[in-house]
């Protein structure tokens, strides 16, 4: 086994003290539609194996590395020692390497999906055959879209005796009507043709939402409606980010340690936020960390309050915590407020509001603050509770605010995972 044997030569290397090497094995198979043409240059049938990963080494100095790892590393490791060891740096925080772990069991592989890279491997067509009947019927005159699986193997070893071994499979599917809306899925099981049905009728609403260009509101001040997608990004990019140990140790988050010592209350209080990572067959459930820390059910904000930062090992070492479970993925978060509504409940009460499908520019926002400003071409105009057709607006406030406001909802969307959220907000049209 190519692990077994990257190992030993981690073990034989004489100016190796420790080490961490994460690797994966990785088989995939994928079909597409680009421009209405299956299996084009663009979109041929595609079969990989991959192998990747990556290392972490303590030198018999102290000194630490790190370095990328592939499947052809074992041809050349004498090199990859060598760039690693001219890159070494102090970092004894990060020079942690646990021991065994015993990680709640947390099944990602499903027997249904190793079929289909052999007697049943006709299942990406019929999936595209599908979305393209289906984007007919809804007049789509460019679909693009793909359909694909994978089986994939994993290995976390350390040289304090920690052994961890995952197999994982995934099927997904996706499309993009007329270059105007995208959508699609992502399960460790065979995804059935009702939900292939169900993810491109809302899909085909949406964009049929979008053709018709409305003119804007005229007020500055409207309820603002976050797609899920949206309000998940937002919330990763301003609360994630600003719970991140990182953030906190270095004084680059509005959140102090001493707030998390005494659990200051930040947001609502009824606003509680955690990470569920024991969801068996689930695109975001998982058992461990990369670095080998068991992954449980974890409190982050509670009534309000700061429970505890978001650590790793190393930035649990630097302030005085243990280690803790991150996010494996949006729908690995919950978040709770007593205020929850659904879409089609909300719409209608709305004499006007945003509904925000997509979002440019996130990443260049003051996360410290929480203050954004938001163009987006990719939203709806609500008049009368009623979706009027496509504006395009730039909305601003501060999430933090948001969180900490009485009048914040939730707000589930038919079909998606996560909640969306609606709030008053400052938009500027056109």
């Amino acid at each position: 086994m190519y692990i077994n044997d990257l190992e030993t030569a981690f073990q034989a290397h004489r100016d190796i003290r420790n080490y961490r090497l994460n690797l994966g094995e990785r088989r995939g198979i994928g079909l597409g539609v680009r421009d209405n043409e299956v299996g084009g240059v663009y979109s041929p049938f595609s079969a990989s194996e991959t192998v990747g990963g990556g290392f972490l080494v303590e030198w018999q100095d102290g000194l630490v590395s790190r370095g990328r790892l592939d499947g052809n590393s074992g041809d050349d490791l004498a090199h990859i020692f060598a760039q690693a060891r001219a890159a070494a740096y102090r970092d004894a925080a990060a020079a942690q390497f646990l021991g065994p772990q015993h990680p709640h069991d947390v099944p990602r592989w499903s027997d249904d999906v190793p079929p289909l890279f052999a007697e049943r491997s006709g299942y990406g067509f019929e999936v595209i055959a599908q979305v393209q009947a289906l984007a007919a019927e809804l007049g789509v005159k460019n679909l693009h879209a793909g359909a694909g699986a994978s089986l994939g193997e994993s290995w976390l070893r350390t040289s304090q005796g920690l052994q961890l071994h995952d197999r994982t499979t995934a099927c997904a599917f996706s499309a993009s009507f007329d270059g105007i809306l995208g959508d699609g899925d992502t399960w460790r099981t065979v995804i059935s043709p009702a939900h292939v049905a169900a993810v491109i009728a809302r899909l085909g609403q949406r964009v049929a939402q979008l053709r018709t260009d409305v003119a804007p509101a005229s007020g500055d001040r409207t309820t603002v409606v976050l797609h899920p997608d949206v309000a998940a990004s937002m919330l990763g990019y301003f609360v994630w980010g600003n719970l991140g140990g990182s953030s906190v140790f270095h004084g680059q988050s509005p959140f102090s340690r001493q707030d998390f010592a005494e659990q200051r209350q930040v947001f609502r209080p009824d606003m509680q936020l955690r990470v569920e990572p024991w969801l068996p067959l689930h695109p975001d459930g998982f058992a461990w960390t990369g670095e080998g820390v068991p992954a449980v059910p974890t409190e982050y904000i509670r009534d309000g309050c700061l429970v505890q930062p978001l650590l790793d090992l190393k930035y649990a070492r630097r302030l005085g915590l243990s280690p803790n479970t991150p996010p494996g993925g949006a729908r690995s978060v919950v978040l709770e407020l007593g205020d929850r509504t659904t879409e089609s409940a909300l719409i209608p009460t709305l004499k006007d509001g945003l509904l925000v499908l997509r979002i440019l520019g996130l990443h260049t926002q003051d996360r410290t603050s929480g203050n954004y400003a938001l163009a987006t071409s990719q939203a709806l105009l609500i008049r009368d509770g009623r979706i009027a057709g496509r504006v395009r607006a730039t909305f601003r406030g501060n999430f933090i605010a948001h969180l900490r406001d009485v009048g914040l909802q939730l707000v589930d969307f038919e079909g998606v995972y996560t909640p969306g959220l609606a709030f008053e907000g400052d938009v500027a049209w056109g």
